[in-house]
């Protein structure tokens, strides 16, 4: 249940969720301005909030100059709880808020990137679950939106602020060089990529999409590799099989069944499984959304996802796919289909993203998926 406090923040999002399907310019100018609105809500409830909510005491006094000026209460974020800044910083939010006031004061005719759009909304759905442990269903954004890549960074660097903590580090701004002792110069490296390009990306005022999804694919890379280095069970885990449908000598009809199993607390609200599946292989799909086409060592395939709003409890295992009330994929087998996989194995590739974790990935081959 909502906390009452938080509660107008979260309908300020939703409302800019509202918008942000229907792609016009004022829809998306509408989107963005109550994004900005959300956040500064989201600030000033915080900080005025007694010390037994928020766990920090505001000298009433500071408050009082900060008044209505936006970079005054940003200001006084940083010197009461610079901690909840997390996987964001203070200049993204000026920077989008400064987008904000031209939308606002000159937005006749007017539009606002998208990438700048679902970059707001991503530090928005942080600073949220920074603040009040607070989260919103995400948006339906592509995978390679900087939203996604901004809540892989706050993912990353939420694990690595935590496993130092265990380690008895000491936690501070420097804490990317501190943490780097521990790891690969690889990753070092790949970390130190990761966090110019996210703010560059997230400053930009036009952005290649091409760029963004290089960088999301390398965020999730990184997530990967930090969650093979942990202790303990897979947080999530998939089990990818069949069901026979038909089998004659000349044709093979299988319907695929997912189930997934968390491992590891919290329970998760809700969850989003993402599905790559190759276009050599004949297939039909109901109950899951056709995304987009991607390319993958020359393999063309095409992504369906399924947004799951149902709690997931440690322990449990769900169908999501393949079930009496959950989406159904029927694929077949014919000669021509085996001669190209056998020609060309495949593989079906998936990505869970979790409320609570960096996404799950992994891939399952054909050859696992038929008895042709």
């Amino acid at each position: 249940m909502e906390a009452t406090w938080v509660s107008g923040a979260i309908e300020l999002l939703r409302h800019a969720d509202s918008h942000l399907n229907l792609n016009t310019a004022f829809d998306k100018r509408i989107a963005f301005i109550s994004l900005d609105n959300s956040v500064e809500t989201m600030i000033r409830t915080y900080l005025s909030l007694p010390k037994s909510k928020s766990g920090v005491k505001v000298d009433r006094k500071d408050l009082e100059e900060a008044g209505n000026s936006f970079p005054k209460l940003l200001v006084l974020l940083e010197k009461y709880a610079a901690a909840k800044l997390t996987g964001i910083d203070a200049t993204d939010i000026e920077f989008y808020h400064r987008i904000r006031n031209t939308l606002y004061h000159e937005g006749t005719g007017l539009s606002v990137d998208d990438q700048n759009i679902m970059a707001y909304r991503g530090i928005a759905a942080v600073l949220l679950e920074n603040l009040f442990n607070a989260k919103i269903s995400q948006t339906t954004a592509a995978d390679s939106s900087i939203e996604r890549l901004i809540l892989n960074w706050n993912t990353i660097e939420k694990t690595i602020r935590e496993r130092m903590e265990k380690a008895g580090m000491s936690v501070s701004h420097k804490w990317e060089e501190a943490f780097a002792a521990r790891l690969p110069q690889e990753d070092v490296q790949l970390l130190e990529d990761l966090r110019s390009a996210r703010n560059r990306l997230v400053h930009s005022e036009s952005v290649d999409k091409h760029d963004v999804g290089h960088w999301v694919e390398e965020s999730e890379r990184l997530l990967n590799k930090l969650s093979d280095s942990a202790e303990g069970a897979q947080v999530a885990s998939l089990d990818i099989s069949y069901a026979k449908m038909r089998i004659t000598a000349e044709l093979h009809r299988y319907s695929l069944v997912i189930s997934v199993t968390l491992n590891r607390p919290p329970d998760q609200g809700f969850f989003r499984l993402s599905i790559l599946w190759p276009l050599s292989v004949k297939m039909s799909a109901h109950g899951l959304k056709a995304e987009q086409e991607k390319i993958i060592d020359g393999v063309r395939y095409m992504e369906f996802s399924h947004l799951v709003e149902e709690r997931l409890w440690p322990g449990q295992t769900m169908k999501v796919v393949g079930g009496r009330s959950t989406p159904q994929l029927e694929y077949s087998f014919d000669n021509e289909t085996y001669q190209k996989l056998h020609t060309q194995p495949l593989s079906l590739h998936y990505v869970l993203y979790l409320q609570d974790w960096h996404p799950v990935s992994g891939s399952v081959p054909f050859e696992k998926l038929n008895e042709f």
